[in-house]
């Protein structure tokens, strides 16, 4: 009897692991057709256009063509929410953003969180920028420091607001005790246009947002808000470098929502670390203005967690 009731649970685990679509032949044989990779900003932005270096590798990769499909809207919830309400068998990817995983929805209930998601790895930590045009009389951090805290209230600085560039610039301004005021943009294109024009004296800006101005010398950047300076800028030093303790680089990077099968995790995972670390693959990117910044999973978890625990007492509040 004992054998006869180990045979029907055994066959009752497999039926429903056959139904629920996450049985081991299931997993094995992922994927049988193409996958879509949900990008929740417009086509030709910056994480459009790493999406779309990154379909065809991946592609190539795992055996079955990646498809991107652009899903904006609400700070980037319709698409997060597209693809966390997907059928969870690994078909439907995220290419998520500090943006739409953690300041949307540290500012409005758009029914997910960071950790509604399962990190595959990161591929950009996209560098932000502090510019100023290049006939400042700035031509480092701490003369604009210096400046600056000698002429309380006199300095703009034009940002999106509650975004990444802005949200590092009052970052800065505290640990320097500096007294400047922000003069919102719409993005970060009219405000590199407002810069040029003398409407704001400075912009904290994504460095591809910027960087034609820069290699054009129609600005000049004083500090970039990372750990390390970045390969595309390899001149410009970081605000840690120079005595600020400041670093917030917007992240790019494939999520899955959580209840994918984990034997198709590790395949995605595995995929995307390989296509990360080619070379070709990285020299394109690169030619964007962008340099690919590989974290594994579990790293990039973990920058998930620091960046809403860091922004949740400011936003939250709002």
């Amino acid at each position: 009897m004992k054998q006869r009731h180990g045979f029907r649970w055994a066959t009752a685990t497999l039926l429903v692991a056959g139904i629920m679509g996450f049985g081991p032949a299931n997993a094995q044989s992922y994927p049988s057709k193409p996958i879509t990779l949900i990008v929740t900003w417009p086509a030709g932005g910056s994480t459009d256009v790493v999406a779309r270096l990154l379909a065809e590798p991946l592609g190539k990769e795992l055996g079955q063509p990646v498809a991107v499909v652009n899903h904006k809207g609400g700070g980037g919830a319709l698409g997060t929410m597209a693809a966390l309400d997907a059928p969870k068998d690994g078909y439907t990817l995220l290419m998520t953003t500090s943006g739409n995983h953690i300041l949307t929805p540290l500012k409005h209930d758009v029914g997910y969180r960071y950790d509604s998601f399962q990190p595959i790895g990161q591929l950009v930590a996209s560098s932000v920028m502090l510019a100023v045009r290049a006939d400042s009389k700035w031509k480092t951090l701490a003369d604009l420091v210096k400046d600056v805290k000698a002429n309380p209230s006199k300095y703009t600085f034009g940002a999106v607001p509650a975004v990444m560039p802005f949200l590092d610039m009052r970052a800065l301004a505290k640990v320097a005790g500096l007294d400047v005021v922000h003069v919102p943009q719409q993005g970060g294109a009219p405000g590199a246009t407002a810069l040029l024009a003398g409407n704001v004296d400075m912009l904290p800006a994504n460095a591809s947002t910027i960087a034609s101005n820069l290699k054009a010398d129609k600005m000049r950047a004083l500090a970039v808000f990372s750990d390390e300076r970045d390969p595309a800028f390899p001149d410009v030093p970081t605000a840690k470098e120079q005595g600020y303790d400041v670093e917030g680089s917007p992240f790019v990077g494939v999520a899955v929502a959580k209840g994918v099968p984990a034997p198709i995790v590790a395949k995605l995972r595995a995929a995307v670390a390989k296509v990360a670390k080619n070379g070709t693959f990285q020299e394109k990117v690169l030619k964007t203005a962008t340099a690919i910044t590989y974290l594994p999973a579990k790293q990039f978890g973990k920058v998930w967690a620091r960046q809403w625990n860091t922004y949740a007492p400011e936003l939250q509040s709002k």
